[in-house]
């Protein structure tokens, strides 16, 4: 579940991405209507290039702490050189507010506490300092006309002051706005890590208590079964040495239940050590797998295709589900396929483990074969890891059985922002 919310959720910084080229649309859409109505007025390419470079600039992430101080004194001195540039532009005046929004944005996801601070102190006296030296070159066309009569210095100077808080405000407003963003989608990270810690927890306890179980019932039985029938052989001795020679049907019945017993006491043994030992036995699934592989089809005369590729070392749940999957599916082709041939390809990639099972054997309906518990098992141990498992069959055209795991340390990777 948590898998598919970290795929379907977008990242805020591409979000953040987005609105800030919304601002700059905005911007240039207001320098447009300037140059359109005022017949001496070109259009400014020079101060639209500049607004299309702080554009680009958005795509680039700049990781180092002095990459981050160059990219963002950039930025300023692009705002800068636009403010001294365009005076005689009242509108490309008017778009500085939303071009320092823009580098406002930026610098939360650069900088923390104390920096973004200082940009916005900064951007903040840049402005302060451009409404004081060009001093009613800003004031909208509507002000002035609902003014009865020219503005003097104070009324100008109250409305900058005004302006000025305003935009105060504003700044502030969008840094508690972006932080609060990027604080809630670094609580969404913290929570998928903790959930994945967890299952990784989960995972090893669960396979900690099998084990555990599975040393239990191997003891039951070695205490109950095992003693039993090492009883009833020894009992069965004894009566054969104490047979008259004459009794030959009655000899070979306690001959017959002498063998049988025998049997069945290496088949405990048998069962016994399979439940302590692990099935891989101390090796990797490189070397297991085409050996169990090879195995099985040896003794159904199947022709087998098998190809590991796994150049890391996996978390031992992962490795044992693997292993599990393909000794149940290779069962499957020995006992009910009839096949002549089966590939089995594991293939370690950037992000997933892919697992493709592949035969030429009978088929089967799938939608018909709903109560067999190895099927039902492959998917369970495939689900318990955050992966898939599929499978297409149809009558007469062969099996194909795939398993997708993610990658351990992609799902890590995947939680940085």
């Amino acid at each position: 579940m948590w898998g598919k919310l970290r795929r379907a959720a977008p990242s805020p910084l591409r979000q953040l991405l987005y609105v800030e080229w919304v601002l700059l649309g905005i911007a240039v859409v207001m320098t447009l209507p300037s140059f359109a109505l005022v017949a001496e007025a070109g259009i400014a390419w020079l101060e639209l290039a500049m607004i299309a470079l702080l554009g680009l600039a958005g795509l680039w992430r700049p990781r180092q702490r002095l990459h981050i101080l160059i990219y963002t004194a950039v930025e300023l001195s692009l705002l800068l050189l636009l403010a001294v540039g365009t005076t005689h532009v009242p509108s490309m005046m008017r778009i500085l507010p939303l071009l320092s929004l823009v580098v406002v944005v930026r610098s939360c996801q650069r900088f923390k506490g104390w920096g973004q601070a200082a940009v916005v102190s900064v951007i903040f006296t840049f402005h302060w300092l451009v409404a004081t030296l060009y001093s009613g070159a800003s004031l909208h066309e509507d002000v002035l006309r609902q003014m009865t009569s020219p503005p003097d210095q104070a009324r100008i100077s109250v409305l900058q002051t005004n302006a000025m808080v305003v935009f105060a405000l504003v700044l502030v407003f969008v840094s508690l706005l972006v932080n609060a963003l990027l604080s809630v989608y670094q609580s969404q990270q913290e929570l998928a890590a903790a959930h994945e810690q967890l299952r990784t927890y989960a995972a090893q306890v669960e396979n900690q208590a099998t084990l555990q179980e599975r040393n239990r019932i191997a003891r039951e039985i070695h205490d109950s079964l095992g003693h039993a029938l090492t009883a009833q052989t020894i009992l069965i001795e004894n009566a054969l040495l104490y047979l008259p020679a004459q009794a030959d049907q009655t000899r070979s019945y306690l001959t017959s239940a002498k063998e049988s017993a025998y049997q069945v006491l290496r088949d405990v043994s048998k069962s016994v050590s399979a439940l302590r030992n692990s099935p891989l036995q101390g090796r990797s699934l490189t070397t297991a797998l085409p050996l169990l592989v090879d195995d099985l089809c040896q003794s159904a005369g199947i022709g087998a295709d098998c190809a590991v590729n796994l150049p890391e070392t996996l978390p031992d749940d992962v490795t044992l589900a693997l292993f599990r999957i393909v000794q149940e599916a290779m069962t499957n082709v020995v006992k009910h396929s009839q096949a002549t041939s089966v590939q089995v390809k594991l293939d370690s990639q950037a992000s997933r483990i892919e697992l493709r099972v592949l035969d030429n054997g009978q088929g089967f309906d799938p939608s018909q074969n709903t109560s067999g518990f190895g099927l039902r098992g492959m998917r369970e141990r495939a689900i318990a890891l955050s992966g898939t498992c599929q499978i297409w069959s149809a009558p007469h055209a062969g099996c194909r059985i795939s398993v997708s795991l993610p990658q351990p340390h992609a799902s890590d990777q995947s939680l940085q922002p």
